[in-house]
């Protein structure tokens, strides 16, 4: 056995790998308190969340913190690029007290990802005009949509689809995300709140879907190896919660589903589909639940 000497050694040596691994910065946004050139503390931050992911440096595990009562707009396509691998952007604050980024100005408006372990974090994301083609265009590997409300339409301006993905997209992880809407909406119908295209490996778990929408997750060319679990939904106008591609193979289970009609809210013929239960109908009359 080692000696209390060597254990001893072993024990400072990994402190000492610890104390001298590269650790990721940190930096600050607030548009009501910003300053230009700040952003190294809560006391001096940026304005803007742009301004910031040009300041974080690739790879390092560089944070965000995007403090309580910021509001910024989005005004353009790629009005805002996650175009630096490894951030993660932080939101602090509960309800609308979170940080607010609303799409507005022009259709194409868009938040594009395109660096790889990327993560956006409990924050509110608003459709501001009509006919957003994508609010989000994810063209990168390992992904994470964590903790946000997606508000996909306001009664009278919508999003035709949430997230948008590429064949790019894998290891896609949304969790625990809300995606709201009324269901009666003056403006366009939401196509998808998630449209994932053939990145594989993906996980869409625990996310709350409510609004006018065709259906909840659409999936075009073929996926594999993806996991579609624990989601509610609520559907204002489709008859579908999830539809994909006919040689996809998700994994679909244990998710709860109330659509308008329709006896279908599941299209997945090569997947695996087990524990999910729907209602075509509100209150509880007998016969409209089916587990599926």
């Amino acid at each position: 056995m080692p000696t209390t000497a060597a254990n001893y050694q072993r024990a400072r040596d990994a402190l000492r790998f610890v104390a001298q691994a590269p650790q990721g910065k940190h930096y600050f946004v607030n548009s009501v308190t910003g300053v230009s050139g700040g952003g190294y503390t809560a006391d001096s931050p940026l304005t803007t969340l742009a301004a910031a992911i040009a300041l974080c440096t690739a790879a390092k595990g560089d944070t965000i913190h995007v403090l309580p009562g910021h509001v910024e707009s989005i005004t353009g396509a790629a009005g805002i690029a996650g175009n630096v691998s490894g951030v993660t952007v932080l939101g602090y604050g509960n309800g609308r007290n979170r940080p607010v980024f609303t799409f507005d100005t022009a259709a194409a408006a868009s938040f594009d990802i395109s660096a790889a372990n990327f993560t956006l974090q409990n924050m509110t994301f608003v459709a501001g005009i009509d006919a957003i083609t994508a609010m989000f265009n994810v063209t990168a590997a390992d992904v994470a949509f964590l903790d946000n409300e997606i508000v996909i339409s306001d009664g009278t301006f919508g999003a035709i689809i949430g997230i948008l993905t590429a064949a790019t997209a894998t290891r896609l992880r949304v969790e625990r995300n809300r995606f709201t809407g009324p269901a009666i909406n003056a403006g366009t119908t939401c196509t998808a709140c998630i449209q994932h295209e053939s990145g594989v490996d993906y996980l869409i778990r625990e996310n709350y879907f409510v609004g006018k929408m065709t259906q909840a997750i659409k999936n075009v060319a073929t996926v594999l190896r993806g996991a579609i679990i624990s989601n509610f939904a609520v559907i204002g106008t489709g008859t579908s919660f999830a539809t994909m591609a006919a040689a996809s193979t998700p994994f679909v289970s244990n998710n709860r589903i109330n659509v308008p009609s329709g006896t279908a809210p599941i299209t997945a013929v090569a997947g695996f589909v087990a524990g999910n239960v729907y209602s075509a109908a509100a209150g509880v009359t007998a016969g409209t639940a089916s587990t599926i």
